[in-house]
C-alpha cells in the first residue's frame, strides 16, 4: 500500500547513474595533494585512516562533490557512501537524483535501509557486481519533498549521535592504549591504596612464562560436538565471536560430560585462565578471553593459566598489549608455540601493584563497553525508526514554514 500523499516511482525515472572510470597505465599516482585531485577507491570509504591517493585531472575521470551519492559496484555491492570529493574509480558509480522529486539526504537513507535488497541484486559470480539495469527498476516510496526533508533531518540527528558515540569509543580506545603502554611498562606508577603513596621498588625482570603456564587445547571429534549441556563447556575459536563473550567466556556452542572428557583425554582449564587462538588467521587478531569456569578448549587454542604471583586481570591486560604476530612460525598457516610465548621478556611488579594496574585498566574497559552498548542501542533504534519513516508507517508533521 502506498501511503496517503506518497507516490511509488522507479529509481531510473528520477536518478542518473554515472560510472567511474578505469585508471589507465599512464596515470601517475601521488600521496601528495600538489595540484592534483583525490582519486577515490572503495577502501577510502570502508577503511579507517586509509592513506589518500591523488592523480592528475584526466579527461575521462568523473568528479564528485562531498555531498554526492556514491555506490559500490563490486565486492560490497550496494554500499552507499558520501563525504569525499574527487574522482571515482570504475568500481564505484555516482547517483544523481532529480532535486525536484527527491531529496538527496532522504535517498541516502533509503539506500542504507535497502542495502541488503540491493546487494542481493549483484550477479552471482566470484566478484558480485551491480549494473545500472539492476537498480533502475527498483521502486521507491517518495513522500512530498518537504516530508522527505523532515524525515532526512530526523535520521540525520540519529546519525550524528551515532557518529559522536563512535568517536568517543575511538578516543577511549586510544586513551586506554596509551594508558596500557605507561602502566604495563612501569613508566607510570599508581598510588598504593594501603599507604596512600605511589608504589615504589624495582620491577622484576623476567619472562612471560614466570607469570603463567601455557598449554594447548584438546582435539574435539565431531561425534561429540553439538551437545548443549554437560559438565564442561568445550569452546572453539569461533566461540570468541559469540555476543556474550566480549571479555569473559560466558557462552559456548558445545558441552561435554566428564565421561566424554576422560574418554578423549581432555582436561579442563581453571577459571581465570586466559585463552586465545594459537593457529590460523584468528591468532593475528590478538583476541584474548578469560574463563569464568572450568572449560575445555580445542586444539586450535591455547590457555595461559596464571601462577600465584600473577593477577588474572593483569595477565589479561598484559597479553592484550603483546602482538602475537611476532611469534608466528614460518609455514602456510600462521601458528605459535608455548615455548616462544614463555620466553617473551617482560618486567612486572608485585601482586598488589598488578591488581591496582588491572583495576585502572578494567575501569577503562568498562567505559568502552558502556559506550559500545550505547552505540548498539542507537543503531538498533535508528534501524527501527528507518523502517517506520521510510515506509510511511509513521508519518511526520511538516510545518507550513518548512514546506515553504
Amino acid at each position: 500500500m502506498v501511503p496517503n500523499g506518497w507516490k511509488q516511482i522507479q529509481l531510473g525515472s528520477f536518478c542518473i547513474f554515472s560510472q567511474g572510470f578505469q585508471v589507465g597505465v599512464e596515470a601517475q599516482f601521488s600521496s601528495q595533494n600538489d595540484g592534483l585531485i583525490r582519486f577515490i577507491r572503495i577502501v577510502d570509504y570502508t577503511k579507517i585512516n586509509e592513506p589518500p591517493r591523488y592523480v592528475e585531472h584526466l579527461e575521462n575521470y568523473y568528479t564528485i562533490s562531498e555531498n554526492d551519492l556514491v555506490m559500490v559496484r563490486y565486492g560490497e555491492a550496494g554500499l552507499i557512501c558520501r563525504g569525499i570529493q574527487g574522482v571515482i574509480a570504475n568500481n564505484l558509480f555516482k547517483i544523481s537524483p532529480d532535486c525536484n522529486q527527491a531529496d538527496q539526504d532522504y535517498l541516502y537513507s533509503w539506500f542504507k535501509y535497502n542495502y541488503r535488497l540491493i546487494s542481493n541484486l549483484a550477479a552471482s559470480s566470484t566478484m558480485p557486481a551491480l549494473k545500472f539495469s539492476d537498480l533502475k527498476p527498483l521502486r521507491v516510496f517518495l513522500p512530498p519533498l518537504p516530508e522527505q526533508q523532515k524525515i532526512a533531518k530526523i535520521l540525520s540527528t540519529w546519525d550524528k549521535a551515532i557518529a559522536t558515540t563512535e568517536r568517543l569509543i575511538a578516543t577511549s580506545q586510544q586513551q586506554k592504549k596509551a594508558l596500557m603502554q605507561q602502566l604495563l611498562t612501569g613508566k607510570k606508577r599508581l598510588l598504593n591504596p594501603e599507604t596512600g603513596k605511589v608504589f615504589e621498588g624495582e620491577w622484576e625482570h623476567g619472562f612471560l612464562g614466570d607469570l603463567c603456564t601455557f598449554k594447548g587445547g584438546s582435539a574435539f571429534k565431531e561425534v561429540y560436538q553439538g551437545q548443549l549441556s554437560g559438565d564442561y563447556p568445550f569452546i572453539k575459536v569461533s566461540d570468541m565471536n559469540l555476543p556474550q563473550n566480549g571479555k569473559f567466556i560466558l557462552q559456548a556452542n558445545n558441552w561435554i560430560t566428564d565421561e566424554v572428557a576422560k574418554k578423549i583425554k581432555a582436561k579442563a582449564f581453571n577459571a581465570g585462565s586466559v585463552v586465545f587462538a594459537k593457529v590460523g588467521a584468528a591468532l593475528l587478531l590478538n583476541r584474548r578471553r578469560i574463563l569464568v569456569q572450568p572449560t575445555i578448549v580445542d586444539n586450535n587454542m591455547m590457555a595461559a593459566t596464571p601462577k600465584n604471583i600473577c593477577s588474572t586481570e593483569f595477565l589479561y591486560q598484559l597479553m592484550l598489549m603483546i602482538d602475537f604476530a611476532k611469534f608466528v612460525q614460518d609455514g602456510a598457516v600462521p601458528s605459535i608455540n608455548q615455548s616462544d610465548l614463555s620466553r617473551f621478556k617482560i618486567s612486572y611488579p608485585h601482586l598488589e601493584e598488578q591488581q591496582k594496574i588491572a583495576s585502572v585498566l578494567t575501569g577503562a574497559d568498562k567505559e568502552i563497553e558502556l559506550l559500545a552498548a550505547k552505540l548498539a542501542h542507537l543503531k538498533q533504534e535508528k534501524k527501527a525508526l528507518m523502517q517506520q519513516l521510510l515506509t510511511g508507517k509513521r508519518r511526520v508533521k511538516v510545518d507550513t514554514t518548512e514546506a515553504a
